[in-house]
């Protein structure tokens, strides 16, 4: 269980420990990559490939209500978090650490967050620290690729995101949907969960709506979404992006990716993965 007393770099060390010992083994895949810059209007995206993702397995149409967490190997097993979730290292990784904050019983990945999952979230943000943000890909058209609900945990950029960018310039304009809110020192889990609420309403997500999420301790964003995969040019090489394409951070297994993405266009991507016209 996270405890109130530990300090916020303690969990980060024990992550990061159990994972570098994880990938020695070859238990968890993960290989340092570098971001490659693309220009693009509005915002500048950042592409990670790392073939090494390769074997990560999707099935995010499981409706067996089986948990997909059940068996979690204890190597892989950070803690328990209040009410209902437990924090676990990922096997399939571009960011060292990436971490999985599942709940414990099955719930749908295509379900709502509810102030529990909001609660666990802020808790490991807590203990984390500063460096670290939270996504949701709600539902396989968001890029989940389980069907048991879980959110995903792994260090920020440390340079500038667009998020930052829309917060000091109101004008600025995404090609996409989105509804954001800032916080603060101050901003309980209720009003976290409050906001989420609220911008989904704008929004016109509810349950079943595929959404993104990005939380981290200054901001929360929230974007509606079509679709998580697109063909593209290259046969094969599939573009497909969670919460993190959203807002720029783009993770590909093969160069051929990279280059469907780059004949495509990848702000045209990201449009079609997000919503243009308002849902009546």
């Amino acid at each position: 269980m996270i405890s109130r007393g530990e300090s916020e770099s303690s969990l980060e060390t024990r992550a990061l420990t159990q994972f570098d010992s994880l990938v020695e083994k070859g238990e968890v895949f993960w290989e340092p990559t570098e971001e490659i810059r693309c220009e693009q209007e509005p915002f500048d995206v950042y592409f990670r490939i790392s073939p090494i993702t390769n074997a990560k397995p999707y099935n995010p149409n499981d409706k067996s209500r089986k948990p997909g967490f059940l068996d979690d190997d204890p190597e892989f097993t950070l803690c328990k978090v209040a009410p209902n979730h437990k924090l676990i290292l990922n096997k399939y990784c571009w960011l060292r650490p990436q971490l999985i904050l599942h709940t414990l019983d099955f719930q749908s990945q295509k379900d709502m967050l509810t102030q529990a999952d909001f609660h666990a979230a802020n808790e490991v943000l807590k203990q984390l620290g500063d460096r670290y943000m939270i996504i949701f890909n709600g539902g396989p058209d968001a890029g989940s690729s389980v069907a048991h609900k879980h959110l995903q945990v792994f260090p920020r950029p440390e340079r500038r995101t667009v998020v930052e960018d829309l917060l000091e310039n109101p004008e600025l304009m995404l090609p996409f949907r989105y509804e954001l809110a800032k916080l603060d020192d101050n901003t309980k889990t209720e009003d976290i969960y409050n906001h989420y609420k609220s911008m989904c309403n704008k929004l016109a997500i509810v349950n079943g709506t595929p959404q993104s999420l990005v939380l981290v301790k200054e901001w929360l964003i929230v974007l509606p979404r079509t679709c998580a995969t697109i063909k593209g040019e290259i046969e094969g090489a599939l573009m497909q992006g969670g919460a993190n394409a959203m807002i720029g951070m783009l993770w590909l297994k093969t160069p051929e990716q990279f280059e469907n993405w780059k004949k495509y266009g990848p702000m045209k991507v990201l449009t079609e993965f997000g919503v243009t016209t308002k849902t009546d």
